[in-house]
């Protein structure tokens, strides 16, 4: 027993629960692997404007139409875990989150799925299909932290209110792109940035994926993270063992 306490001395330095951002860190992973694709569309594509053109022409380089997919999948996928932790947490309550992440989800996989149309040529369905899928994409996931925000009755930190401040934020820059969408779709590309706005829309939805994985792991019940003080009581136990023999 003497062990034991010694050893408990010596980590009295060290919490009985260790916060494991696990949820920040895979949003962190798979954002940055979303990101990613972007990226390397943008140098398989370089014919295709940053500033002027939407992600979407990246379709029509070779391989681009493929990485829209991967980048698409990838937060479709990163949405369905944080909802399920969300719930397992207790932290995400009534059917709100869960509908809106899997809109969210099938949205993403969609906008790959069914590139939009080259340009000057005349619409089809996959580009309708395309179009608002992304549209419905950016449009339900500020519900899901409005809901969590919501869901929270005692916030531990100020990250719940930080959700539902980024989630005002991504609704401006959706009511943005919409309308400058709208008129793309009208008279073709040329619109003043539209390309750079359609790509901080897509930064800022990836940040408000890690923000909500933040906010999750932040204010979940402690034991729902791991531990630390286990190891250490077990090898003392087992010290204290030897030394009893």
């Amino acid at each position: 027993m003497n062990v034991v306490a010694d050893d408990l001395a010596r980590h009295a330095d060290v919490p009985a629960f260790s916060v494991v951002p696990r949820s920040a860190r895979t949003a962190s992973w798979f954002g940055g692997i979303a990101a990613l694709t972007i990226v390397a569309a943008h140098f398989i594509g370089a014919a295709v404007d940053p500033v002027l053109d939407p992600i979407s022409w990246y379709a029509f380089t070779p391989g681009g139409g493929e990485l829209i997919l991967a980048g698409g999948v990838t937060l479709a996928v990163l949405g369905l875990i944080l909802t399920a932790r969300m719930y397992r947490s207790g932290l995400a309550v009534g059917p709100v989150p869960a509908a809106a992440m899997i809109v969210f989800a099938i949205s993403m996989v969609l906008v790959g799925a069914f590139p939009t149309d080259p340009p000057g040529t005349p619409g089809t369905f996959s580009a309708t299909i395309h179009r608002w899928s992304a549209a419905t994409a950016f449009c339900v996931l500020p519900a899901v932290g409005l809901s969590l925000e919501r869901s929270i009755r005692r916030p531990r930190t100020a990250l719940p209110r930080g959700l539902r401040t980024f989630a005002w934020v991504l609704g401006v820059l959706v009511a943005v792109f919409l309308v400058v969408h709208l008129s793309l779709v009208s008279v073709g590309s040329g619109i003043v940035a539209f390309g750079l706005i359609e790509r901080v829309g897509f930064a800022v939805m990836i940040g408000y994926l890690i923000l909500l994985a933040v906010t999750i792991d932040a204010e979940a019940p402690k034991h729902e993270t791991a531990e630390v003080a286990e190891p250490a009581l077990l090898l003392s136990g087992s010290r204290s063992a030897d030394l009893a023999a």
